[in-house]
């Protein structure tokens, strides 16, 4: 089911997680509610209260389907693999429903525990704040150009097929590490960092399809998919 969704995606040109998007819906709302809530407790009106119990509400109802396509992002591009941003996004989401469910439970009285809701409101921000950085290293990454002279067809699949599969994880114009590590001059290395195996075109479409410590398999690859990632790799 959730590849038949992905697959209609890429038939109209998208390419990238849908999760990220739909992260914007909850985690606006429980902005929107931290700013009723300081509107409450400072002015001392109890329809701004009621404004941010309904923020949060609608939160946690928007919560459902981010969860669920968040669960189908991590399966198709990340093979359900436990890096450390999604772990740490894991336990972040956690946290703020609990906290979620908690603010509706005491927000029944809107004139009382204002001091106390406002807290956990506050605590609910900063865990959005975490959730948004967290995300951020997951989904950003930025098209690297080959030198002219070495783009071709091939090359410019390759860079389109990196930075949608590759890009949440290496960065392609440096040797730091984001998730894993960067894979500039990769084919100048004696060996691929993550399997330690001399660096050749079979060897990247070995380590491609087959998992290896953190770094998921990506078998759904074509082998033209897999020549172009490797011909853009070269450029690096």
């Amino acid at each position: 089911m959730a590849s038949l969704f992905y697959d209609f995606l890429r038939n109209l040109g998208y390419h990238h997680p849908v999760h990220p998007a739909l992260t914007h819906v909850p985690l606006g709302l429980v902005i929107a509610s931290f700013v009723f809530m300081l509107l409450a407790f400072f002015l001392k009106g109890s329809a701004y209260g009621k404004t941010a119990k309904h923020c949060i509400v609608l939160a946690l109802l928007s919560a459902v389907p981010t969860v669920v396509i968040g669960y189908f992002d991590w399966q198709i591009f990340y093979a359900g693999s436990y890096i450390f941003p999604i772990i740490m996004k894991l336990i972040l989401a956690t946290l703020l429903l609990v906290l979620l469910v908690i603010l509706v439970f005491i927000s029944s009285n809107n004139e009382g525990n204002l001091t106390r809701r406002l807290q956990i409101h506050f605590l609910a921000l900063l865990l959005v704040a975490g959730i948004g950085y967290f995300g951020g290293e997951l989904v950003y990454g930025k098209k690297i150009s080959a030198p002219a002279a070495e783009i071709n067809e091939s090359v410019l699949a390759g860079m389109e097929l990196f930075d949608a599969k590759c890009s949440f994880c290496h960065f392609a114009d440096s040797n730091e590490a984001k998730v894993g590590p960067g894979f500039k001059g990769i084919f100048q290395m004696d060996k691929l960092p993550m399997s330690g195996m001399p660096v050749t075109s079979e060897n990247i479409e070995k380590q491609l399809k087959t998992p290896f410590n953190k770094m998921p398999s990506f078998k759904s690859l074509t082998d033209d998919e897999i020549k172009s990632l490797t011909d853009y790799l070269k450029t690096l």
